[in-house]
């Protein structure tokens, strides 16, 4: 019956929508593999004058084993003279935990800053950027430097799309560095890749501060 013939219309463009929008994560998802695919030598990046530390969780009060290699990362980036400076960006309490549970008096930053000081890298070279996610510290990091800057961040290999994109639309020059050993999660595990792709596909819709799941 004609009667009928709007809901039929209507039924088949809600299918063909979910269609879409599954092919569309699907592609995103290959684009966040195809994208984790970066060496991690120092050198395969070009110089620029700043490395861009993101944070991840303390254990006790220092850095976590994704933190520790990035820091590392970090360092050989410095002493291969890729960078000259080194950003430390993290959050002042949120991921900072001890041994019980409880949140950590050490903020992410200032750990990143001792670790990179116990290994030699001047404290004058370092500076903290204290923000609560990975996108609002692109975005205070691009203020503070300036449009066009040129970066080399540091973050897990399977975050290279998603913070490339967003440190490229607040204004950054960015080139990923990835931590060793992070590459291996990108195709081991379905919950991150799932993470990243869905952030990255709505982070191209309706901006990368918004897909905050996606951040590391």
């Amino acid at each position: 019956m004609f009667v009928f013939a709007p809901i039929r219309w209507a039924f088949k463009l809600l299918y063909f929508a979910v269609l879409a929008a599954i092919v569309y994560v699907v592609v995103s998802g290959y684009q966040v593999v195809a994208a984790s695919h970066l060496p991690t030598s120092a050198r395969s990046v070009h110089t620029a004058p700043d490395a861009v530390v993101l944070g991840a969780p303390l254990v006790g009060g220092a850095p976590g084993a994704d933190l520790t290699a990035r820091l590392q990362q970090a360092l050989l980036l410095y002493q291969d003279k890729v960078v000259t400076h080194v950003l430390v960006a993290g959050s002042s309490s949120a991921g900072s935990t001890g041994g019980t549970g409880a949140a950590s008096p050490v903020s992410q930053p200032d750990a990143e800053r001792t670790w990179l000081v116990a290994y030699g890298v001047p404290t004058a070279n370092i500076r903290e950027v204290v923000a609560q996610n990975a996108s609002t510290a692109l975005f205070d990091i691009a203020g503070m430097l300036g449009s066009g800057s040129k970066v080399v961040v540091v973050t897990d290999a399977i975050d290279a799309l998603w913070t490339k994109n967003a440190a490229s639309k607040d204004g950054l020059a960015p080139e990923i560095s990835p931590a060793v050993g992070s590459e291996r999660v990108v195709t081991s595990e379905f919950g991150p890749l799932w993470r990243e792709a869905t952030g990255v596909a709505v982070g191209r819709l309706i901006g990368y501060g918004r897909a905050t799941w996606a951040e590391t």
